[in-house]
């Protein structure tokens, strides 16, 4: 069981050092729910292929989420105190109108993997994925868009984050993902999708802070995330676009995703003000390359390689710096 602080950002520490532990713990936590993020990965993709339809796939993991939340919504007095608060904030101005909207950024990113998958390959769009959400990490990190302000550009920063690029472009490409012709636009979304990951874990770390409590958080960050697909549905659905599942008949463990992709969220908004937003991605990714691995060796999905090792050796030698440098922030 976590302890009160991992649930509250805003708890007091008991510790001798509770900056340095916080990081530590942030830190741990954020490696498992990348590892959940690989998980869900592989939920989400077997739902989309038993579906044919990658959209409702989609929308059936924002949805179960989203339901989730309410019902710890209608539960929690305490939860929906925390809600009105960030009602509260709003209109005070304490924080802004567009903060609250981190969850476009997360609907966005799964409608451009439905488009650009297809025409780009999974290892190319990892990639450049990847690219986007680290480079733009620095940039939030820099300005202070997230909840632990700003943070200045260091040559150890940027080292890890390019460390981070060269260790999943080393490993996705070892997992066989095929590149197939390469779309401009598809390249160009991928990159954007990535880069808005950045900013939702940034702006969802204030309204953790505006709200001191990770279930209103994240019912927040689902809402709009759910609306946007539902949104990007109904424009497929004016095309002629959208078409029924090919069966209902899935696994039961397909099913999971929207209640993984909860605690994901909910975790990443709590960490990020201790950690920033670079460290958090780059924890994060860690943890999911790594599970990707293992499940891979567990399912016997895909060989696993010299190559793939050495690109998850790279990607946790970086994400290792990044926490390192960033735990002796904390003691300056």
């Amino acid at each position: 069981m976590a302890c009160a602080c991992c649930l509250d950002p805003g708890a007091p520490m008991t510790t001798a050092h509770p900056e340095r532990s916080s990081v530590v713990l942030f830190a741990l936590a954020t490696l498992a729910a990348g590892a959940g993020a690989a998980v869900q990965a592989k939920a989400n993709g077997a739902l989309a292929t038993r579906l044919g339809a990658p959209v409702e796939a989609a929308l059936w993991s924002f949805g179960s989420g989203w339901l989730v939340l309410a019902l710890g919504l209608a539960l929690l007095p305490a939860a929906r105190r925390a809600l009105a608060d960030v009602a509260r904030a709003v209109r005070r101005q304490n924080l802004q109108w567009w903060e609250v909207l981190g969850g476009l950024f997360g609907g966005f990113f799964v409608a451009v993997q439905s488009f650009a998958v297809p025409q780009m390959g999974v290892a190319l769009f990892t990639i450049a994925m990847v690219g986007g959400q680290t480079a733009n990490a620095l940039l939030v990190d820099r300005i202070g868009l997230g909840p632990a302000g700003r943070t200045p550009l260091s040559m150890p920063r940027v080292l890890a984050a390019l460390a981070t690029f060269v260790g999943v472009a080393v490993a996705s490409s070892a997992r066989g993902g095929t590149v197939h012709a390469l779309s401009l636009t598809a390249l160009l979304l991928t990159v954007a999708a990535g880069a808005g990951m950045s900013i939702q874990q940034a702006i969802n770390g204030k309204v953790n802070l505006a709200s001191g409590h990770v279930v209103a958080t994240t019912f927040v960050n689902f809402t709009w995330g759910f609306a946007a697909l539902c949104g990007y549905a109904l424009a497929l659905f004016s095309a002629g676009r959208l078409h029924s599942p090919r069966t209902l008949d899935v696994p039961w463990w397909s099913l999971v995703g929207g209640v993984i992709g909860v605690v994901y969220i909910a975790i990443a908004a709590a960490a990020v003000r201790h950690l920033g937003v670079l460290v958090t991605a780059l924890m994060s990714l860690t943890g999911q390359l790594v599970a990707a691995v293992l499940l891979d060796v567990v399912t016997h999905a895909a060989p696993v390689t010299a190559q793939l090792l050495a690109g998850v050796a790279i990607t946790l030698t970086a994400a290792a710096a990044a926490g390192l440098a960033a735990q002796r922030g904390t003691r300056g």
